[in-house]
């Protein structure tokens, strides 16, 4: 076998790093004066870009059709999601920033977990190259949380789905012309929890119950925020007298 096993010694080592990684640049954001760490943020988004653009030049030098490396896959989406945030100002920071950390931000360790890149050995460039990103990918709303560039809230619930229409729309209509599978809007990949669901919603019903359990997901992430938050302030009140 060329690839690697999920859960394999690696991928678990990789695993346990993740945390140590982000936690890292999660103190140098909180640690470093407000300009730096804003300068550090906007690196690392543009990190992603060029790491996306020279991942995707190998693989079509490789042989690859470059067609099925557009960067219209959700963890795709966040480079982008990521550079809004990053360079934007005001509202727009505050949208892009939250949907990064309520939408990209699962999605992407949801990929450290279960990744697609498998197919090659465990420490070549393009499975080295995919965990750096998507470590990357998680980390970087946990730096713009520390930097104040948006408070989570339950009224922003639907901020998540927002994005999620106004980027499906025109993909979904890319995918019927190319016959391509961006964001697994025509079909749900093998072995995964979407062709869980599509065994028993059928297709598209899937995505609705991929709705659902995004839905979940938003409310054990606001529930952590408004719980942290909650702790925050009490630890911060004076003591009583």
């Amino acid at each position: 076998m060329d690839g690697f096993e999920l859960f394999c010694k690696g991928h678990v080592a990789i695993l346990f790093i993740y945390p140590f990684f982000a936690a890292a640049l999660v103190w140098l954001a909180v640690k470093l004066p407000a300009k730096a760490s804003d300068i550090l943020i906007k690196i690392c988004s543009i990190e992603l870009l060029v790491c996306e653009a020279l991942q995707d030049i190998q693989l079509t030098y490789e042989g690859g059709d470059f067609m099925g490396y557009l960067p219209l896959h959700l963890c795709n989406l966040g480079i982008f999601v990521n550079l809004l945030a990053s360079f934007g100002k005001g509202r727009v920071r505050e949208f892009f920033a939250e949907v990064s950390m309520t939408l990209i931000a699962p999605g992407s360790v949801f990929a450290l977990v279960t990744p697609e890149w498998n197919y090659r050995p465990l420490f070549s460039w393009l499975p080295l190259m995919c965990f750096f990103t998507h470590m990357l990918l998680g980390a970087l709303p946990l730096m713009m949380y520390a930097r104040g560039y948006f408070k989570p809230s339950f009224r922003h619930f639907y901020y998540s789905y927002v994005f999620l229409i106004g980027a499906a729309v025109p993909i979904y209509i890319f995918d019927r012309i190319t016959r391509c599978n961006y964001m697994f809007l025509l079909r749900a990949p093998s072995d995964t929890p979407l062709s869980w669901l599509e065994s028993f919603m059928g297709n598209p019903g899937y995505l609705l119950g991929a709705c659902g359990i995004l839905a979940v997901v938003l409310i054990v992430i606001y529930t952590a925020f408004f719980l942290t938050g909650k702790l925050i302030t009490k630890l911060k009140a004076p003591a009583a007298v």
